[in-house]
């Protein structure tokens, strides 16, 4: 049994195992938010993912997405990203086992002094004895390491649904097990251990570009292990080749792409798509934003105590204490490594500006992993002297204990078991829409449709086939991105086709935007204006409504002589005042089991409420009561937890979750007035 545990694959299993099953309780049933229906879309299809375009997650999801694992193929591709994470877990156990073994606690010795030979005598490192005890403690260290990241908050929670960043979990840990592998057995050579870093590497970036955020740790680690000299540079040289063997998965994007698939998303066929979507261009005005580091910056510090329990912050502190005292590999020290690993993925990320960040932070946190596992065989190791233990035995102890804390503290947070919201809200929508209707939903870039309903109409409509008679059009890339015009027109060519010449004048101006050619700004406002006049009142054969985000996020240039009227769950689109009855909808709202409040939850529940609200005013000033009760008993289905604990949040979640309060608060004041 000993032996068994020497071994780091043992022990990755054992990780593995536990933490999937754990995941599977917590994993999202449904569509998550953000580009879960977008990106369960493409992996069903094969499709072009958004900007980077990911070929390699792409191509792992079109194989989970076939597997007769479960009935649904969003729910086959959350199994996937359990699985993903899960492997990303026990990966942390070769790593973790990899830094204690060799890198972590080598012990300066001073040689014997020969006779007859004169001179100060110099400190030497030497490895501390490999036996078998000594093994059991790394493998045990892995472990705990293991499941100290499998239960964090956004490492768990990355588990419960589809996205790229579970593939990510996986690589991290094993591009780092190969690079210290490198660093160890092959100094200033080119062997096995140098193609599998290379490669992997490679393979991560085609995954996920913030692979780059482990250079400035890599970097030091590897000019303090083999010194800043020629034959470094000539070994950097070799290991271009298997890594830009590892990149080869983004041809993938110009082949599909050349075959028009469904999900096209920038259609990067010629150079210039394709670099655009390899680099993320379309996301660069994103990046260092004025106000990006004012936000996250005190978000990431206010959630950090409850990334890994309060704990964990103790084992942070003891973690920099025992990386201080550890020797380390000759003049390569753990404890640089860690801080260039940790503060190079924050002071990157912290000047993304967008709402999902805590993905981004998960370098910061794996590199927070590594350093809280060393905290602990540090207090440990103190322990052990006072009682005689074994240290592994106290290992394996101390990680039950903390596993717990761990799981006790972030199950309810993390458990996505009752999460149909992005579900329910797009059945909502689209099933109270009439026959052939057309809906915009959104209108301009500062929308934040596409993350409640708007990616999951893509999946509802295309895999599970609800309601396709519904022409759904994201507004905010019909404004400018030309690629998207090709999915419309496959769709439903017949409705941009009597907007042609409108169009036509459009996507002149719009094609050197997006080429970043010169261009009239003040021109090509007018042109979309035109072609959207065009192309709303040519089809006015069809009922044509916008979604709630439009109105609060109107752009004056989308068909201004159009007003919405509260229709529903939306907005209908007319050019002047018209009486029209409007059906109760028929909803679904699956939230007895969620009642979470977040940036998401709290506005999909506010978004579904406010045109129902909105129709329910209309109706008592025009002295329709009965129905406007109707419609605002439905609107207030949607109401969250108002003795939520508000305190409990941060930033955004805490900005909206008040706001939300107040709405619902409005709606309720309303209902009272309306009398029983």
């Amino acid at each position: 049994m000993s032996k068994i545990l020497t071994r780091p694959g043992v022990g990755a299993v054992l990780v593995f195992i536990i933490s999937f099953v754990i995941y599977l309780q917590t994993m999202a049933p449904a569509v998550p938010f953000i580009d879960g229906g977008e990106l369960s879309t493409v992996c069903a299809t094969l499709g072009i993912a958004h900007p980077t375009g990911y070929p390699i997650f792409c191509l792992i999801g079109y194989i989970f997405a076939h597997l007769p694992i479960a009935e649904h193929v969003v729910l086959r591709l959350n199994i996937m990203a359990a699985f993903f994470v899960a492997l990303g877990s026990g990966g942390m156990v070769f790593l973790v086992s990899e830094l204690y073994l060799y890198w972590f606690n080598r012990k300066r010795v001073k040689p014997p002094v020969q006779k007859g030979k004169k001179g100060a005598l110099k400190q030497t490192d030497v490895a501390p004895v490999v036996d078998e005890a000594r093994r059991m403690e790394s493998v045990a260290a892995g472990i705990f390491a293991g499941l100290a990241m499998a239960f964090s908050a956004t490492w768990w929670d990355t588990s419960s649904s589809i996205e790229v960043y579970p593939l990510h979990c996986f690589m991290l840990p094993i591009v780092l097990t190969f690079f210290f592998r490198m660093l160890r057995l092959e100094k200033e050579k080119f062997g096995k251990e140098s193609i599998l870093f290379a490669l992997t590497l490679g393979l991560s970036f085609s995954n996920h570009m913030t692979t780059v955020l482990l250079a400035p740790a890599c970097l030091y680690m590897y000019f303090a292990a083999n010194g800043f000299k020629r034959p470094s540079f000539v070994h950097i040289g070799k290991l271009a080749i298997p890594f830009f063997v590892g990149l080869l998965p983004y041809l993938y994007l110009p082949l599909r792409a050349s075959q028009y698939p469904l999900m096209d998303w920038g259609h990067p066929t010629d150079l210039h798509s394709f670099w655009k979507h390899f680099t993320g261009g379309q996301y660069s005005i994103m990046m260092f934003t004025k106000d990006a580091p004012s936000k996250n910056w005190p978000y990431f510090w206010a959630k950090y105590p409850e990334e890994f329990t309060f704990l964990g912050i103790i084992l942070v502190v003891c973690g920099l204490y025992a990386l201080l005292k550890s020797s380390g590999r000759g003049k390569a020290h753990l404890l640089p490594f860690v801080v260039l690993f940790f503060f190079g993925c924050l002071l990157w990320s912290m000047n993304y500006d967008i709402v999902d960040i805590d993905t981004y932070f998960l370098t910061a946190y794996v590199a927070s992993g590594i350093t809280i596992t060393f905290g602990a065989v540090w207090l440990l190791g103190l322990i052990r002297k006072k009682i005689n233990a074994d240290l592994s035995t106290l290992l394996i102890g101390a990680t039950l204990v903390f596993s717990m804390i761990q799981i006790f503290q972030h199950y309810t947070e993390v458990d996505q078991s009752g999460n149909y919201f992005v579900e329910d809200y797009t059945k909502n929508m689209l099933n109270s829409l009439p026959k052939d209707a057309i809906i915009f939903n959104s209108i301009s870039d500062a929308s934040s449709a596409w993350d409640f309903w708007g990616s999951g109409a893509f999946y509802f409509q295309h895999i599970e086939h609800i309601r396709p008679d519904i022409f759904v059009i994201d507004g905010a890339m019909m404004r400018d991105r030309p690629w998207y015009y090709s999915y419309l027109r496959q769709r439903f060519p017949e409705v941009l086709k009597r907007a042609e010449p409108e169009l036509d004048a459009f996507m002149h101006e719009l094609v050197l935007f997006d080429r970043g050619l010169p261009y009239d700004t003040l021109h090509m406002g007018e042109l979309y204006r035109n072609f959207t006049e065009a192309l709303i009142s040519r089809n006015l054969d069809r009922p044509i409504f916008l979604s709630p985000d439009g109105i609060l996020r109107r752009d004056p240039l989308f068909a201004p002589s159009f007003r919405p009227f509260p229709s529903g769950l939306s907005y209908r689109l007319l050019q002047q005042d018209s009486v029209f009855e409007v059906p109760l909808p028929t909803i679904q709202w699956n939230d007895k089991n969620y009642r979470s409040r977040s940036y998401y939850t709290d506005n999909a529940r506010f978004l579904q409420a406010l045109p129902l609200a909105d129709r329910a005013q209309f109706l008592a000033t025009h002295g329709r009561i009965e129905e406007a009760k109707k419609f605002l008993d439905l609107a207030l289905r949607f109401e969250p937890d108002m003795s939520f604990d508000i305190e409990k949040l941060h930033g955004r979640d805490k900005d909206v979750a008040i706001q939300t309060n107040e709405n619902f608060s409005r709606y309720e004041a309303l209902r009272k007035r309306l009398g029983k």
